[in-house]
This record gives structure tokens, C-alpha cells and sequence, in this order.
């Protein structure tokens, strides 16, 4: 199983002090919220953070593109040395050239669809991903609920995922608490982002332990 906390949450004065308690409680990947304010109404990090803490730090990178026409963006990236690199389905028309673009630069590919987006418009990519992320918020928007009707597209994730035999990972994001984690992992879910939780009341160690004590 693996969690990922996301920075986007993080009070960004302390985060050389986060990135520290992540490391002493065995988090070895962080999930890095890239927004444009025009795919979300919301601005976040871009390629040069994720350059500076590759340089300065050996976390797994995963860099979750909320932008527009992500072809423009994935350069900058990759040349970031991006570890991972999810863009979203709805965000342009060009999937397996941005798919083949990450792949021959050696980078893992993740593509992610918001809550109304069904997985039949993704078969056809299954075979050539290495993540799929399910949004179970609608992206970008503050103090969202999570919706239970998204657990549906895990599931069908994880037949899908057996029946091909493919290799993806099944990544979800979006109010992810030690309340809602439990029944994502029944689903099917192995890849776990959670910001507001793990970052709430600054008790980074205790939130943490809590969503490990529901994922045992």
C-alpha cells in the first residue's frame, strides 16, 4: 500500500520539518499538486518545486497535472525529473502521445478522471499506464465531500485491472480521512493521497498512524 501525503496542504514555512517526519515514518512518496487556476479554479506547485526537491531530497515524486493541455507541461517535468507524472483525461485530446511521451523518458504515466468521468472512456489506455487516479472529490475545489458513488469506478478499476492483466496502480485523491481510506482499499484502491487529513491540527504523526491503523 502506498501513501502518498500532499504537499499542497502542507504549511509550506515548515515543510523542510514535514519532509523529515514523513521520512522517520517511512512515507517514501509525495503526491505534488500542479495547477493552472483554468482546468481548477486554484493555482499550486510547479516543475522548478519539483526540481528543487529532487535535488535535496529522495522521495518518489508524483506530480498530479491539474492543467490545461498538459502536452504543453510535461517537459518541464520530465525535465524535473518527475518520478511519476498523472494528467487528466478531460484535459486534452492527446492522451497517447502524452502517455508515450512520459514513458520514453523513463517516467511512470498516471492518468486521472474527476467523479463524473466513466472508465469505459479509458480502456482502450489501460494496457499502456502505469496509474490510474480516481478523483473522489471534484478537483480543485475547496472543502469537498467525499462521494461514495466513486467507489463504483474503483471497483471496476480493479476487474478491469484483473481481467487484462495489466500492471496500473489504482490511486485515489480527495478527502481521504481515516473514515473514507477503509473503503477505497476494499475496492481495490493501492495508492492512497491524502493532504487535509494527514496536515489537520498540525499532528502530522498521530493522523498518520490513524489512517495506517485503517488501512491494517
Amino acid at each position: 500500500m502506498i501513501l502518498s501525503p500532499s504537499l499542497f496542504n502542507s504549511d509550506l514555512y515548515q515543510i523542510k520539518e514535514n519532509l523529515e517526519k514523513f521520512k522517520s515514518l517511512g512515507i517514501r512518496q509525495l503526491h505534488i499538486d500542479v495547477m493552472d487556476n483554468h482546468y481548477v479554479p486554484n493555482l499550486g506547485f510547479n516543475a522548478s518545486f519539483v526540481k528543487d526537491l529532487k535535488a535535496h531530497t529522495d522521495f518518489i515524486l508524483d506530480c498530479h497535472l491539474m492543467v490545461e493541455k498538459p502536452e504543453l507541461a510535461i517537459a518541464d517535468f520530465i525535465d524535473a525529473k518527475a518520478d511519476i507524472i498523472t494528467f487528466h483525461y478531460e484535459a486534452t485530446a492527446h492522451h497517447s502521445f502524452i502517455i508515450n511521451k512520459i514513458k520514453s523518458n523513463n517516467i511512470k504515466a498516471g492518468i486521472s478522471i474527476n467523479p463524473s468521468t466513466p472508465i469505459e472512456n479509458l480502456k482502450l489506455l489501460l494496457p499502456f499506464i502505469d496509474l490510474v487516479l480516481v478523483m473522489t472529490v471534484n478537483p480543485g475545489q475547496k472543502n469537498e465531500s467525499f462521494l461514495p458513488f466513486t467507489l463504483q469506478k474503483i471497483e471496476q478499476l480493479t476487474r478491469e485491472k484483473q481481467k487484462g492483466n495489466y500492471h496500473y496502480d489504482i490511486q485515489v485523491d480527495g478527502n481521504i480521512t481515516d473514515q473514507t481510506i477503509s473503503p477505497c482499499i476494499a475496492a481495490g484502491a493501492n495508492s492512497i493521497v491524502s493532504g487535509g487529513f494527514i496536515f489537520k491540527n498540525n499532528a502530522i504523526e498521530s493522523n498518520i498512524e490513524k489512517l495506517k491503523m485503517a488501512i491494517k
